[in-house]
């Protein structure tokens, strides 16, 4: 054990001599011996004068064999940020990363370090490589010696965090720059990049995450104050307009002598005015003048006659009923929203009627909504309706044609199956789709449906393809009599007239018990005739005519079919004409001037009187539309929008000149339109009826 011991002891002795008295590594340099730190020591200084001889390429070349010979010399991270340099400079961008990042990474405690990470970041911004950048250059912000040497970093991280679509940091670093930058133009310039970084780059939650970066720098001023009052505009855009009122007077407090102070007051004014109503003051937004000033003309007649403006009730208070104010769109949209608005503002009315024209219809519907104001469009707009819950329509729609004529067809008339014939154009391919939806939504069946272009003039082709006589090589009848005639027949004169016979003689496939035709009279004229040339024979109930019709054809039964159109066919043209071809045809429309329906006469005879003309549907749906209004004023007694919007729900079958209306939980109006029929030279109405649970409103 003794021995054991002495030799361990001896081992350990040992150990510590070597360790101890081990000389230095030497090398030989020019046939002398010396250490490894003196050589490299020499090689910096070799590299040096060549440095500052101006030679680059050749200082470079030195400082790397000295980094790839001597890689521990205590020094090395001069070396490294003297590559870095000479790399940086002439636009060696690469190298100065790869120099730069080695001695961030492995010297943090060296004097380079500040110098070589700034240029670390610089030189990834100019390879693009920004998202690696700015880290670095953040990270060493704080500790940048000199206002010059911050500013221009803070202006790198403030275009680089805006061009990486970062707009809140981008902010935070002009910001800095901002406080940095004393000189009056370049002071200027960057306040213009805050201003359009704020107004046209920064979403709302965007904007305060920046107002509380701001706030913990002790930022007091600009561009807090922008970033307050956009966010107090967003809260208006929003509609949240209890926090926009609240933080528009904060805004207002704090900067009393703002240059937004004004703007900021204005918005105040326009969230406690739109509260105020004046519960008989209906808006009425037309347009008067303009391409559509006829149209705007005859439904303001129709407005001033429903409100009553020219009744005479003596006793009776002058202001109980509405009072119109009238504002021209001219069929702008943009006209519309400022005119509503100023119908909103500062005239204060609890409902507007209007607009008719598609475009600027949806424009004031939805400033309507964001105002919170029922407004009552005159227009077939398709969903308008859809853009909120203070939107309404009181006016004939395509949808509501299709279901008045699919319902009637199939209930009363007992057809399930359709065919569609429709034009290429807006009206015809909108209806065509609203009457197969419909179709399809009471388990009916579309057979056939061909289009035509709008300026057709011959509807033979199309015709033929529905009723399978275009096609004829597909047809099994025609086949086999053709065949016939070719086998049989021999002469070429009387062979071609056999089959000449032939073609007259297919029958069409009349697989369908009635035809929709979405067009106007100027084509239905020539499509009737068109129908009978093909053999497509009419729906009639004179058995004299059936039998006529039944000896003509050489048939003993008839597929007839009921022709259907909509409000496009309602004109003595019609009639003029195809006569003899449209007889028994239904179609609808949204006024009848011929009918007997006893507020439908009232409204004619009190429109003649008043304008001495025959009235429309224009006129006649806009008069619908003030009387329940004016009803609504008169009885219910809304004081405020929510309510007013809240009774134009609970109108149920209110009895005018259009039928009994309905207003829809969708703000669609529902009523019983017209359905009209063709007898003889007149056209005249298919009595419905009224609905079962009618009344004025609800």
């Amino acid at each position: 054990m003794a021995s054991i011991s002495r030799c361990f002891l001896w081992f350990l002795l040992l150990g510590t001599i070597l360790l101890c008295g081990c000389p230095p590594r030497t090398v030989i340099i020019a046939g002398k011996e010396v250490t490894v730190a003196e050589a490299a020591k020499m090689a910096f200084d070799d590299a040096k004068k060549a440095h500052q001889a101006g030679r680059k390429e050749e200082t470079a070349l030195k400082l790397k064999k000295l980094l790839k010979d001597y890689p521990d010399w205590k020094n090395i991270d001069v070396v490294l940020n003297l590559l870095g340099d000479l790399a940086y400079q002439t636009e060696k961008w690469e190298q100065a990363i790869d120099h730069f990042r080695k001695l961030v990474t492995d010297h943090p405690q060296s004097r380079s370090y500040i110098h070589a990470a700034v240029h670390l970041g610089l030189a990834l911004v100019k390879v693009g490589r920004t998202q690696e950048a700015l880290p670095t250059l953040q990270s060493v912000f704080d500790d940048l010696p000199g206002e010059k040497r911050r500013a221009e970093v803070a202006g790198m991280l403030a275009e680089s965090y805006a061009e990486a679509g970062a707009p809140v940091e981008a902010l935070r670093w002009f910001s800095v720059l901002y406080d940095l930058t004393a000189v009056t133009g370049a002071k200027a310039a960057i306040k213009s990049k805050l201003l359009d970084l704020i107004d046209r780059r920064m979403a709302f939650i965007q904007v305060r995450a920046a107002m509380e970066i701001l706030k913990t720098k002790g930022v007091v001023g600009f561009p807090l104050d922008v970033l307050r009052f956009k966010l107090a505009k967003i809260f208006y855009h929003i509609l949240d307009f209890t926090r926009a009122k609240e933080a528009l007077e904060s805004f207002v407090a704090a900067y009393p002598d703002h240059e937004k102070a004004g703007e900021a007051g204005k918005l105040l004014k326009k969230i406690m005015d739109r509260h105020r109503v004046q519960p008989q003051t209906i808006g009425v937004l037309l347009p008067l003048t303009g391409e559509y000033r006829e149209y705007g003309r005859r439904a303001l007649e129709g407005i001033q006659l429903g409100a009553g403006i020219f009744e005479e009730t003596p006793g009776k208070e002058a202001t109980a009923g509405p009072i119109l104010v009238i504002r021209d769109t001219a069929g702008d949209p943009d006209r519309a929203v400022k005119q509503l608005e100023d119908l909103v503002f500062n005239e204060h009315a609890v409902a507007v009627i209007g607009p008719m024209v598609a475009k600027e219809t949806y424009a004031a519907a939805v400033k309507a909504q964001e105002l919170e104001v029922p407004i009552i469009t005159l227009s077939i707009r398709k969903d308008i309706t859809k853009v909120g819950s203070y939107v309404f329509r009181n006016f004939l729609t395509l949808t509501a044609q299709a279901q008045a004529l699919v319902s009637h067809a199939m209930d009363r008339l007992g057809v399930k199956r359709f065919a569609i014939l429709y034009p290429n154009d807006w009206y015809g391919v909108e209806f065509a789709n609203a009457f197969w939806d419909e179709v399809e939504r009471r388990k009916g069946e579309i057979r056939a449906a061909e289009t035509y272009e709008p300026d057709e003039k011959n509807f033979a082709g199309p015709i033929k393809k529905m009723v399978g006589r275009y096609y004829l090589a597909a047809r099994w009848d025609y086949i086999k009599e053709r065949s016939r005639i070719l086998r049989e027949t021999k002469n070429p004169l009387h062979r071609r007239r056999a089959m000449q016979k032939l073609v007259k003689r297919v029958r069409p496939v009349v697989d369908f018990g009635a035809l929709f035709v979405p067009d106007y009279v100027d084509k239905v004229v020539m499509i009737a005739p068109a129908l009978a040339f093909e053999d497509i024979v009419l729906h009639t109930e004179s058995t004299w005519q059936i039998e006529r019709t039944k000896k003509s054809l050489g048939r003993d039964e008839l597929d007839m079919v009921y022709l259907l159109g909509g409000n496009g066919w309602n004109s003595p043209k019609v009639i003029q004409w195809a006569e003899r071809y449209v007889q028994g045809a239904i179609f609808c429309d949204g006024f009848f001037l011929q009918s007997t329906r006893p507020a439908t006469k009232l409204f004619v005879g009190k429109f003649k009187a008043n304008f001495d003309r025959d009235p429309s549907m224009v006129e006649a749906e806009a008069y619908d539309t003030a009387r329940i209004l004016k009803s609504l004023i008169e009885k219910k007694r809304p004081r405020n929008r929510r309510a007013f919007r809240d009774s134009l729900l609970r109108v149920n079958n209110f009895e005018g000149a259009t039928g009994y209306t309905t207003f829809g939980t969708d703000g669609e109006a529902e009523k019983n339109i017209f359905l009209l029929t063709i007898k003889k030279k007149e056209i005249l109405e298919v009595e419905t009826g009224p609905p079962t649970d009618a009344g004025n409103s609800g």
